[in-house]
C-alpha cells in the first residue's frame, strides 16, 4: 500500500509530507540556534570582562555571505529546472550550489586554521599579548636552536634574547646562560616557542598511573639526543612471601613500555597478595575481639575496631614489597620539551599528570613565551583600574610589557599620540574614541603607526595578521614572557574566553548543517535520475524540501555575520 501525500498535497493544508516534515524540522532549528543566539548576547551584554569586538577578519565572512546568498538563488532555479522536465539544466545548478557550498566550507576552514594557530597569552597583570610564535629545534647534542622569524629581535634588556638560525651558525651565549652554542645538524622534531624546556638526568616513573603517550614522547625525545635512560640498580622482587626473591630487571636495563608494564605486573600482584593478608589479618582480629565481648556489643553501630584491636604479628610475614614507583638515570643530561598544560612545574621538578616525575633544572630562559606580537590589549587593566579609582594610563605604564619592552613602550606612546589627535576630531561631533580603539593596538594600528606605515590591500590579512610578508611580519615586535608572569596562554580555541567557545559552536554547528546539505543535495544529483524518469514530481518535491533547508542554513549564516564578524 502506497503511503499517501508524498506527492500530491493535502486538500486541507495544501502541503505534502515532506514539506509537513521540513517545516517542523526548522521550527525545532529556529529554537535551537534562537537559544545559541541569546545566549550570546546576554554573555555579551553582561560580560565582566571586555569583550572582543571585530575579532574575526571580516572578508571572508563576507564572501561567504554572498556565496550562501548566491546558492540559495541556485538550489531554486535547479527546482525550477526539474519542474520544467529539464534535467541537464537542473545538473548545472545543482553543481554549482555544490561548488558554492564546498568554497564556503573552504574558507571557513582557512579562518579554523588561521585561528588554531595564532597565540594568546594573558598575563597576571591582565595584559593581553597577541602573536605568532616562532620554531626551534633541539639537535643530537640536546642544544637549542632558533629559527629567524620573519620579525626583528626587539626584547627588553631584562629578557635579551638572541636567535640562533637553523642553518648552524655558531653563537657563543655563555654570558645569559642561553644553551644556543655549537651547530646545529639540521635535523630534530621542531616545537613552538611556547613550551617549557626542562634539561634532567633522572626519571621516576608511578607504576600504577604511567600514561603510554607520556613515556612513549619522552623516549622519543630522548631517543633523538643520543640519551639513553637506564636502570641505576637491578630490581629484584616477588609477588607472595612462598617465592624466592628473583630479579625481575637488570641494572643497565633501558627504559621502554614494556619494561614498565612487567613491573606495573608484579607491583599489581604483590600489592594484591598484601592486600588479602591484611583482609585475613582484620578478619582474624575481628574474631579474636568478638569473643571477648558482651552480646550486645557484638553488634553495636558505632563501636570502632581500629581503637580496640591487639598487635598481632602472626601475618606480617606474609606481607611482600611493592615496587610503586621506579627510577631511571640519564648517562647524560637530557633535554625535554614539555606542554605546559600537561605537567606541574618547579625550579627543579616536572611533574605530569600521570605522576612520572622529572628532577632537573627548568629552562627559566627558553621556557617563556616567545612569539613576534601583532595585537597587545590594556582594556582588562584600564577596567580594573578604574574600578580601583586608578588612572588607567598609570596603570598601562606599570605593566610588565612595558617597562620591559622598549619597542611595545614606544609602540603604546604613539598609539596614545594617533588616540589623542582622534578624541580632537571626534569631539568636535559629539563623540569619543571606543575602548577598543582606546586600550587597544591591533595588527591594523602596528602596521601603520609611526614612519614605517604600511599600505594594506583589500586581501591583506585575510585571515587575520600575515607573518609570511615580511614587509608586515618586521614591524612586529619579538616579544619574550616569562614563564612566571603568564597567567593563562592559549590559542584562539575555545579554551581562550567564552567569545571563542560560543563561536566555535555556533559556527561549527552551522558548518556541519552546511555539511548535510551537500550530502543530500549531492545525492539527488548524483543518484536521482532514476526517480526523475519514474517520477520527476518526486524528486521535484524532495530538491524543494532540502531547498527550504538550505535557505534556513543561509538565513542562520546572515544572522552570524554582523553579530560576530561586525559588532
Amino acid at each position: 500500500m502506497d503511503i499517501p501525500y508524498t506527492v500530491t498535497p493535502r486538500k486541507d493544508t495544501g502541503l505534502y509530507n515532506a514539506k509537513v516534515g521540513i517545516w517542523l524540522f526548522l521550527a525545532s532549528e529556529v529554537m535551537l540556534f534562537g537559544g545559541l543566539f541569546s545566549g550570546y548576547i546576554f554573555l555579551r551584554v553582561y560580560a565582566d570582562f571586555p569583550w572582543p569586538e571585530r575579532a574575526l577578519p571580516v572578508v571572508p565572512g563576507l564572501i561567504n555571505t554572498f556565496i550562501l546568498i548566491f546558492s540559495s538563488v541556485t538550489v531554486v532555479f535547479a527546482w525550477a529546472s526539474l519542474k520544467m522536465r529539464k534535467w541537464r539544466q537542473f545538473q548545472v545548478y545543482m553543481v554549482i550550489t555544490l561548488l558554492c557550498a564546498a568554497a564556503f566550507m573552504v574558507l571557513k576552514g582557512i579562518e579554523y586554521k588561521a585561528k588554531w594557530s595564532h597565540q594568546a597569552v594573558r598575563m597576571k597583570d591582565f595584559v593581553v599579548v597577541e602573536g605568532h610564535t616562532h620554531k626551534f629545534k633541539i639537535d643530537s647534542s640536546g642544544h637549542i636552536h632558533h629559527g629567524h622569524g620573519e620579525g626583528h629581535s626587539s626584547l627588553g634588556a631584562e629578557n635579551d634574547f638572541h636567535f640562533v638560525a637553523d642553518t648552524g651558525d655558531s653563537h657563543e651565549e655563555k654570558d645569559n646562560g642561553h644553551d644556543g652554542h655549537g651547530k646545529s645538524d639540521g635535523k630534530g622534531k621542531e616545537y613552538p616557542t611556547n613550551m617549557v624546556v626542562f634539561k634532567t638526568t633522572k626519571l621516576k616513573v608511578d607504576l600504577e598511573a604511567f600514561y603510554d603517550p607520556i613515556i612513549r614522547n619522552l623516549m622519543e625525545q630522548a631517543q633523538e639526543q643520543g640519551v639513553k635512560l637506564v636502570l641505576p640498580e637491578t630490581i629484584k622482587a616477588r609477588t607472595n612471601a612462598e617465592d624466592e626473591l628473583e630479579v625481575v630487571a637488570k641494572k643497565g636495563e633501558l627504559l621502554s613500555l614494556s619494561l614498565l608494564k612487567k613491573l606495573q605486573a608484579i607491583h599489581l600482584d604483590a600489592k594484591a597478595n598484601n592486600s588479602n593478608v591484611l583482609t585475613k589479618k582484620n578478619r582474624d582480629a575481628w574474631a579474636r575481639l568478638r569473643e571477648g565481648l558482651p552480646k550486645e556489643q557484638r553488634h553495636a553501630p558505632s563501636f570502632k575496631i581500629k581503637d580496640q584491636l591487639e598487635p598481632n604479628d602472626e601475618f606480617d610475614k606474609f606481607l611482600v614489597a611493592t615496587i610503586p614507583q621506579v627510577e631511571f638515570m640519564a648517562d647524560k643530561e637530557a633535554t625535554f620539551v614539555l606542554k605546559p598544560r600537561k605537567v606541574n612545574l618547579n625550579d627543579d621538578t616536572a611533574i605530569f599528570k600521570d605522576n612520572t616525575l622529572l628532577l632537573g633544572k627548568l629552562d627559566s630562559e627558553n621556557s617563556g613565551v616567545q612569539l613576534a606580537a601583532d595585537a597587545i590589549d590594556f582594556r582588562y587593566v584600564a577596567q580594573r583600574a578604574e574600578e580601583q579609582g586608578i588612572d588607567p594610563e598609570a596603570a598601562i605604564m606599570n605593566t610588565w610589557i612595558i617597562k620591559n619592552n622598549p619597542e611595545v613602550k614606544a609602540l603604546w606612546e604613539q598609539h596614545s599620540k594617533d588616540i589623542a589627535a582622534l578624541a580632537k576630531e571626534l569631539k568636535k561631533k559629539d563623540r569619543e574614541p571606543t575602548e577598543t580603539e582606546r586600550y587597544r593596538v591591533g595588527w591594523q594600528n602596528i602596521i601603520n603607526l609611526g614612519d614605517d606605515k604600511q599600505e594594506k590591500g583589500t586581501f591583506s590579512g585575510f585571515a587575520g595578521p600575515n607573518h609570511k610578508d615580511k614587509s608586515y611580519a618586521s614591524l612586529f615586535p619579538e616579544v619574550t614572557i616569562p614563564r612566571e608572569e603568564v597567567k593563562l596562554e592559549s590559542k584562539f580555541t575555545p579554551r581562550w574566553n567564552n567569545y571563542y567557545a560560543i563561536y566555535f559552536l555556533i559556527t561549527g554547528l552551522h558548518g556541519l548543517h552546511v555539511i548535510g546539505g551537500i550530502i543530500v543535495l549531492g545525492y539527488f544529483l548524483f543518484f536521482g535520475k532514476k526517480m526523475y524518469l519514474n517520477d520527476p514530481e518526486r524528486l521535484a518535491n524532495r530538491v524543494e524540501v532540502c531547498g527550504l533547508f538550505w535557505h534556513f542554513v543561509d538565513l542562520v549564516w546572515i544572522f552570524l555575520f554582523p553579530i560576530l564578524y561586525l559588532m
